[in-house]
């Protein structure tokens, strides 16, 4: 009896302990896409004794496999994983006297706080006297960005200085990890055979960082990561299982 297939499931990647275990295992949320794609590379003998040139026989020289991956949803612990970054949640805090707009700030310029996601701002000038700005006259201020733009210092005197309160903000770098390996587990069903459960374990995929992440788009951004399958040598060398992984069919 033939056997259709289609599959979705719930994926779930984790980092490995030294003894080859998955741990701090999270699932990225939805995944799009899943592909596994397997590659020998051969060598070919043709014989020369027939005048025909033929191939008569072919020796595998290597093995090789690729993982696509498509993440839809953008958490920090994915963006981290794509950007060979970590994600640090920062401390809030309180800045004074910060400079802004240097010793000739140009009206409409926009300038930009050490921090966003800023509040109780407050812009005085030089003076030996420091006069206070007022919002909306001498300058606007985006307080999620942290960016100000002066709109009239007259008879105001630069350099000014800014004091506010900054909350707390999640941030990734880019580049500051190396290459990242996970456990690869999705559990699956097979909606084309009555949604019989599949398990799919692939224990040791080392991802290439993101190739490209549209930061302005009018459709729903996604990570497209793609990543090589490498053996795990925690896992005894099995003629019918291998160390690379393996799909249970479970019915």
């Amino acid at each position: 009896m033939s056997t259709y297939a289609s599959f979705q499931g719930r994926v779930y990647l984790g980092k490995r302990d030294v003894a080859g275990n998955p741990v701090e295992v999270r699932s990225p949320g939805n995944v799009a896409e899943l592909k596994l794609a397997l590659k020998t590379e051969v060598l070919e003998h043709y014989e020369s004794q027939s005048g025909q040139r033929s191939l008569d026989h072919r020796m595998v020289k290597s093995k090789s496999a690729s993982v696509n991956l498509t993440i839809e949803e953008f958490t920090p612990e994915n963006l981290a994983l794509a950007l060979y970054g970590s994600s640090v949640l920062g401390a809030g805090g309180t800045v004074t006297d910060e400079p802004i707009g240097g010793a000739s700030p140009v009206i409409g310029d926009r300038y930009f706080l050490a921090h966003p996601k800023v509040s109780t701002l407050v812009v005085q000038d030089s003076a030996a006297t420091p006069a206070t700005l007022t919002l909306g006259t001498h300058y606007t201020a985006d307080t999620d960005f942290g960016a100000v733009q002066f709109l009239d210092i007259t008879g105001l005197t630069a350099p000014f200085k800014a004091s506010y309160a900054f909350g707390v903000v999640t941030e990734i770098g880019l580049f500051t990890q190396p290459l990242p390996e996970r456990f690869l587990r999705l559990e699956g069903v097979n909606t084309a055979a009555g949604n019989a459960r599949v398990l799919v374990e692939l224990y040791r995929v080392a991802f290439d960082p993101l190739k490209e992440l549209a930061l302005i788009s009018n459709d729903y951004n996604k990570f497209e990561l793609e990543g090589s399958l490498l053996a795990d040598a925690s896992k005894p060398y099995d003629a019918v299982l291998g160390q690379f992984g393996k799909i249970v069919q479970i019915g």
